[in-house]
């Protein structure tokens, strides 16, 4: 191999472990380390939540429907919605693997999920959680069936997407 052979070689390993180096980030680079969740209590609007995840960081919107800011990377959280006139709900979510995470297992050699896992952007929350906030008191027996049909077929509704996402996953 010539000299000027040596050096090309010599030059790709180079820019190939910069680019690994720049990689190794990418989730904090791509998704950041905070994220913005959006609240909606079907039927119900104004309803004040809490988000608490599970080292007691703890977020408020005011009024629902709305979005709130929240750290990522140490679910799962708690989001407790209260209204007067309504029992108060609670939902627990998870959260996920990050895209971008895959990206510093497949580009940057792992490298990067110590730096992703240890900053929170290796997570991301659902984008949306709905939280149906149940009266306590119906105005009617039609209005209470109404609300079980709605919250029953929006249920539904969820498990069948879910069920599809996997298995296009498969």
């Amino acid at each position: 191999m010539s000299n000027n052979q040596h050096k090309g070689a010599d030059m790709i390993r180079i820019i190939l472990v910069g680019f690994m180096i720049l990689m190794s980030g990418c989730a904090s680079i791509v998704s950041g380390t905070k994220q913005s969740i959006f609240i909606d209590t079907p039927k119900v609007d104004g309803a004040g939540c809490k988000l608490t995840d599970s080292k007691d960081g703890t977020w408020y919107l005011p009024s629902t429907p709305g979005s709130t800011t929240v750290q990522k990377g140490d679910g799962p959280m708690n989001v407790v919605c209260e209204k007067t006139g309504y029992e108060t709900a609670t939902v627990s979510v998870d959260e996920t693997i990050a895209g971008a995470t895959l990206g510093n297992i497949i580009l940057g050699g792992g490298i990067g999920i110590f730096v992703d896992a240890a900053t929170g952007a290796a997570q991301l929350y659902p984008d949306k959680i709905v939280v149906w906030m149940k009266p306590r008191k119906w105005e009617s027996m039609q209005d209470e069936k109404t609300w079980y049909k709605d919250k029953k077929a929006y249920e539904e509704a969820e498990a069948a997407k879910a069920k599809a996402k996997a298995a296009n996953n498969n």
